[in-house]
């Protein structure tokens, strides 16, 4: 005979510890029940996982729930609507058991989301709404037997609801159980509520005790013969002996006055399930948990596995209260050898709950990929005819302008449209918000396809038909002209830097968002690109994806390696990029690239496109880079598009919450350099970063591998987390910078003032862009560098950011005037340019002398001054020194520290050109742009203003050398004054 059919004759049902849709469905669970004795099924999170992710029986519910639903769709509903219904189904089949024991069996138990473990109220609420769903009278909610599930347990019984508590490993939390069951049953009793209709079984789990427990015996053996017989002896008997014991407890609580009124009151004995049975070293027989456990009033939960072993060669007898003294003994030899059992029962319980949070986790994943490949399917019909209706907005508005790239745009019209109208969760309604998913269009050329998205996408009203009409926010390149763009693109190869400043804003901001940038395959051939792909992958910027439209065509020819995706993959990949080589017009295959990518490091979709895809002469044909269509090819192009009347949503969303902080304004630093003291004015400038990063939470430093020159060091030492290494890569330095400017943070770039030239064109695009605050900081200048020689000699740095259309110039002559010059540069809007000495100077100003932006100081002056002397920086004391020479041999000079180059302070140097008979301007800078040149031009001609500049080729030489060998040195300015002191009055 079958020894399961002999267990209910001992007291003992068995369940079984699975549930399956198949299993239903086929038959299978019915003929266990009527067949071969099975009276009630456990479910948890694992089993369901298995069933519904390795089956095929659940596909066609969830298309259904995804072809029914008009709203987001929610995973762990539809997770739980297909567990809800399985759990009604073996519900009924397992009803007749229900009815013929009068309630004693016939369960099926369906767990609350192990989320909730340790959360009372919580697990209640969702015990009540599961409980309602199932609407059957024989179904159990799993509740664990954790502290605080204590009270969730006492309150669900006292309601009516029927619970399994689980994941119970010790007698003492088993007698708590066994407590919270008997308060239950007496606040009812006391109300006058029935006591018959209420189940419970108090779950406690075998085969988890010995693989702990057996562990720290092996710790416990001793090398040699013999020396470890006690710990061995131990092996694979705690979760037996431990269950003995809580039987015996169960025994007590049953017999005692206190459950006997309630069971007069026909209140059922909540009785033990043994659970966890399936043996798990394979040296144990695979029946160990099931027959020495046999016994009345219990329940055996089995696994297949350890059914179908019973079935073939299990024993049964009344053992349960068998060998209790060695159940004893082993508890008792367990705390000699100083296994703690309450500690294994604490670590087995916190164990139980993770190990069933990863399989449920895992579920919803499956079904969130599930529901969003079906919604997919669904939506791409739609969403080609959106590409289309772009595509017929490209043509209509690159010729109404007469000019434009409509090829360049139609090869990127599917990526654009599965990207704004698919994937990214961003909000047409508010241009400036900060937790949403961003976009960048590097290939700037293809301007008409972004403004034809957003257009359809209800972000911008005006016409598209205005394209590059002046006044129009549809320019021919993004710029912040328009509110949605966040820097200027068009020149080629910045936009990935400037993604990576996104993307660390977004870090750095707690922002779990993804930062989109659209590149061209002609950009790839820029150096920048790789240098943007390096940082990215250093950082690990897992929220940057890159998509590279590989159309195969520049402007003269084809692109260098044509549709070939493998060379780009490669080398992305090769700078740890994850890639993905996809069909840039297959939508499916661009939403399942676009959903993968960006998970865990940053990743690149390469996108083999048609350049001018959708109109059959475009198609892949040179010669119509930059070109618009004429009216007439407008029409056959339009014809071949067909009409596309589709209009799809996009919902306003949010990548969680967001709360911009407005930092209060920094505090004066404490300037503590003596008079006199020697301080290189880059040292200074690394101290003030250091203070003002204690209170400046959105100041970020960037460094190009030389922070111990510049002493960003010590902000990096200080504030770690807001420092980024960006190496000898100037180009992705200023564009991750200007990406972070524009984010809400205060970066500050530093680097040797020369190697900044690297990334001029980054820095004149970052102009266009009018990020709020935006510092860079150029040590090392001039000759005064020294032995070094040209190559490091920053000489035409004033010029470069003097050249641009809205720019600060600051240039510290001092330890004092560094430092505040570093405060004034972090608090004025725009883009500013620090510069810095490398060798130490005197400082000359007090603690509290200020410098605000546009002034200057007047060093020295008197009214016999004959010519004034401008200089800035390191010439500030050449021009001192030549003061003092001067004024020896009765020669009267004015000095002026412009260390405001721009904005001058006009006004001081009008009134020196009034008073004096000349203006003599000395700078370790090239001549043209620099500091001469501008102040030329604020006098406007109105006296003689003679430059000291660097005009000879720099050579490698000490300081004071190179100085009078370019006539910037205090001897030099010695002799221009004494020339101009000897020439004749011209009035």
């Amino acid at each position: 005979m079958n020894p399961l059919l002999n267990l209910l004759e001992h007291g003992q049902s068995y369940w079984l510890d699975n549930l399956t849709r198949p299993m239903i469905e086929s038959g299978e669970l019915r003929r266990r029940v009527e067949q071969e004795g099975l009276r009630g099924v456990t479910s948890n999170p694992s089993t369901f996982q298995k069933a519904i992710a390795e089956s095929a029986a659940y596909r066609e519910s969830i298309a259904q729930r995804v072809a029914e639903s008009t709203a987001d769709i929610d995973p762990a509903r539809i997770g739980e609507a297909l567990m809800v219904a399985d759990i009604q189904a073996a519900c009924e089949v397992l009803r007749p058991v229900h009815e013929q024991s009068e309630g004693w069996d016939g369960y099926v138990s369906l767990e609350v989301s192990p989320h909730l473990a340790y959360h009372a109220e919580a697990s209640v609420e969702e015990a009540r709404r599961l409980w309602h769903a199932v609407d059957r009278p024989n179904v159990m909610i799993k509740i664990p037997g954790t502290i605080p599930g204590l009270a969730a347990i006492e309150q669900l019984l006292f309601e009516g609801i029927n619970v399994n508590i689980t994941l119970l490993f010790s007698v003492p939390r088993y007698e708590a159980v066994a407590e919270a069951y008997l308060r239950a049953l007496e606040r009812r009793a006391q109300e006058g509520r029935p006591l018959a209709p209420i189940a419970s079984v108090a779950s406690f789990f075998l085969s988890r005790i010995d693989v702990l427990v057996d562990e720290l015996l092996a710790n416990r053996f001793l090398p040699g013969p013999g020396g470890d017989s006690e710990p061995r002896r131990l092996l694979g008997k705690a979760a037996i002996a431990n269950a003995k014991l809580a039987y015996q407890s169960f025994k007590r609580i049953i017999a005692s006055q206190r459950f006997k009124a309630l069971e007069a009151k026909g209140a059922k004995a909540q009785r033990l399930l043994w659970a966890s049975t399936g043996t798990k070293n394979p040296e144990y027989r695979d029946v160990m948990y099931v027959e020495p456990l046999i016994g009345p009033y219990t329940v055996n939960t089995m696994p297949e596995a350890t059914i179908r072993a019973f079935a073939e060669h299990g024993t049964v007898e009344d053992t349960l209260e068998q060998d209790l003294e060695e159940a004893r003994w082993v508890m008792d030899r367990l705390a000699a050898l100083g296994i703690d059992f309450d500690q294994v029962a604490a670590q087995l319980e916190s164990e139980g709950v993770r190990k069933f949070i990863q399989p449920y986790d895992h579920l919803l994943e499956f079904l969130a990929d599930q529901c969003r490949r079906l919604r997919q399917q669904r939506d791409l019909e739609p969403l080609k005819a959106l590409s289309r209706k772009l595509r017929r907005q490209i043509i209509a508005m690159t010729t109404e302008a007469g000019s434009g790239h409509p090829t360049s745009s139609l090869s990127a019209a599917d990526i654009v449209a599965a990207l704004l109208f698919r994937v990214m969760r961003w909000d047409p309604r508010d241009p400036k918000a900060r937790n949403v998913d961003s976009f960048i269009l590097s290939k700037g050329h293809a301007a008409p396809i972004l403004w034809a998205a957003l257009h359809e996408a209800g972000a911008m009203d005006e016409d598209p038909l205005s394209l590059r009409r002046l006044g129009s926010p549809y320019e021919g390149h993004p710029t912040p002209t328009c509110p949605w763009i966040k820097v200027a693109t068009g020149s080629l190869g910045q936009g990935l830097a400037a993604a990576n400043g996104l993307a660390l804003a977004n870090r750095l901001d707690g922002i779990p968002a993804k930062v989109y940038c659209l590149l061209g395959d002609g950009e790839c051939s820029e150096g920048a690109v790789w240098e943007a792909a390096q940082f990215a992958s250093l950082n690990r910027l897992s929220g940057l994806v890159a998509i590279v439209d590989v159309n195969g065509l520049e402007q003269s020819e084809p692109a260098p390696y044509r549709h070939d995706t493998g060379v780009l993959a490669r080398r992305f990949a090769a700078f740890g990029w994850k890639t993905f080589e996809v069909d840039g017009h297959d939508l499916t295959a661009l939403l399942e690239a676009f959903h993968q990518a960006g998970q865990d490091g940053p990743a690149a979709v390469l996108a083999r496109t048609v350049k001018g895809k959708g109109v059959s002469f475009l198609e892949g044909a040179p010669g119509w880079h930059g070109r618009a269509l004429n009216r007439e090819e407008a029409e056959r192009a339009l014809a071949e598009l067909g009409d596309a009347t589709v209009r799809l949503a996009v919902p306003p969303q949010r990548v969680g919450p967001y709360q911009p902080q407005t930092p209060p304004p920094p505090p004066v630093l404490e300037a503590d350099y003596a008079l006199g003291a020697q301080v290189a004015t880059r040292q200074a400038f690394g101290k003030a970063l250091a203070q003002l990063g204690r209170t400046m939470p959105q100041l970020v430093v960037l460094d190009g591998d030389v922070k111990n020159s510049t002493y960003t060091e010590w902000f990096a030492k200080a504030f770690p987390e807001r420092f980024f290494q960006g190496y000898i890569a100037e180009q992705n330095l200023a564009g991750v910078a200007l990406g972070l400017a524009v984010s809400g943070k205060l970066p500050v770039v530093a680097t040797f003032a020369a190697f900044l030239s690297r990334a001029y064109d980054f820095i004149r695009m970052a102009g266009h862009s009018h990020p709020p605050g935006l510092v860079f900081c150029g040590s090392h200048a001039g000759v005064s560098i020294g032995e070094d020689g040209p190559s490091q000699m920053g000489l035409e740095d004033i010029a470069l950011f003097r050249a641009l259309l809205a720019s600060t110039v600051l240039y510290p002559c001092d330890g004092v005037s560094a430092l505040r010059l570093t405060e004034a540069a972090l608090t004025t809007p725009g883009i500013v340019y620090l510069r810095t000495t490398r060798a130490a100077t005197p400082v000359i100003y007090g603690p509290n002398e200020r410098f605000p932006v546009g002034g200057s100081k007047l060093l020295r002056t008197s009214a016999r001054d004959r010519f004034t002397v401008v200089a800035a920086g390191v010439t500030v004391h050449e021009a001192l020194a030549a003061h003092q020479r001067l004024a020896a041999q009765g020669v009267a000079i004015r000095v002026v520290d412009a260390y405001s180059v721009r904005p001058l302070d006009q006004d001081t140097l009008m009134r020196a050109a009034r008073e004096t008979a000349a203006l003599v301007v000395v700078e370790d800078h090239f001549a043209a742009g620099g500091l001469g040149d501008a102040v030329a031009r604020a006098v406007s001609g109105t006296v003689p203003v003679h430059q000291l500049a660097v005009t000879r080729q720099p050579r490698s030489g000490t300081p004071g050398e190179l100085l009078e060998l370019e006539g910037i040195s205090r001897q030099a300015i010695e002799r221009t004054i004494l020339a101009l002191s000897a020439e004749p009055d011209p009035g």
